[in-house]
């Protein structure tokens, strides 16, 4: 039996839209019965990606999130058509634990089993994460 679980937001780029969605993706994973520290991991990547775009994004007054559960993976992507440079987060060399700038993508890259950053056509960033998905024992699944 395959499940797929989707969560899909079209978010006004404010600072409250963030614990928002945060506690949306923590219900659906509870609900589901994620193991607890895979959820925390995963709303923690969530957390850090929509934090960025609110901080950094300029000329944008919205932004996209998503996250999707199938079997045995989460995929969590967030998508801003703004301004602000991107740069800094798509260089190949990451930029040092205590820089100014960068310390959240080291938090997700340390999380996720992949990361891919690409700028957006027209301007922007956008960022997936992948996470393998943990169960409790008494819920553990087959793929």
């Amino acid at each position: 039996m395959s499940m797929v679980c989707r969560l899909a937001l079209r978010l006004p780029r404010d600072a409250s839209t963030v614990p928002l969605v945060r506690h949306m993706l923590a219900q659906m994973l509870s609900t589901l019965g994620v193991a607890d520290d895979c959820c925390d991991d995963l709303v923690l990547i969530l957390t850090e990606a929509c934090g960025n775009v609110v901080q950094h994004a300029s000329d944008t007054d919205v932004y996209e999130v998503s996250a999707e559960l199938r079997d045995s993976h989460c995929v969590i992507a967030v998508a801003d058509t703004g301004t602000a440079d991107p740069i800094p987060f798509l260089s190949p060399s990451i930029p040092p634990p205590l820089a100014d700038r960068g310390r959240g993508l080291h938090i997700i890259r340390s999380l996720a089993d992949e990361v891919e950053l690409a700028a957006v056509e027209g301007g922007g960033l956008a960022l997936r994460a992948v996470v393998a998905l943990r169960w409790p024992p008494n819920l553990s699944r087959s793929n």
